[in-house]
């Protein structure tokens, strides 16, 4: 798949859907935000779409689809050191 959008790794914040068909009432259920990073390769006013995989020929796999209504924030991930300084 060939990207849309000039590549770049970003962090989209989403909602994601959750059920119950147990006895849980319905304060208890709540949808759970999540966190999920990868190459945006196509964004519009419907459906974000990002990659988790890229080719030596520049195409994009592993893509995740999140419709808009779901998603949060689309952001540069944050930079985080792998280890601590002091180790």
């Amino acid at each position: 798949m060939r990207c849309w959008v000039k590549p770049k790794l970003v962090t989209v914040e989403w909602i994601d859907t959750i059920e119950s068909s147990g006895w849980d009432k319905a304060e208890e259920i709540n949808p759970p935000t999540l966190w999920t990073t990868g190459w945006l390769i196509l964004q519009t006013d419907k459906v974000v779409k990002i990659a988790n995989t890229r080719d030596e020929k520049g195409d994009y796999y592993g893509i995740h689809a999140f419709p808009v209504g779901c998603v949060v924030n689309v952001t540069s991930p944050k930079k985080t050191p792998l280890r601590s300084s002091s180790v």
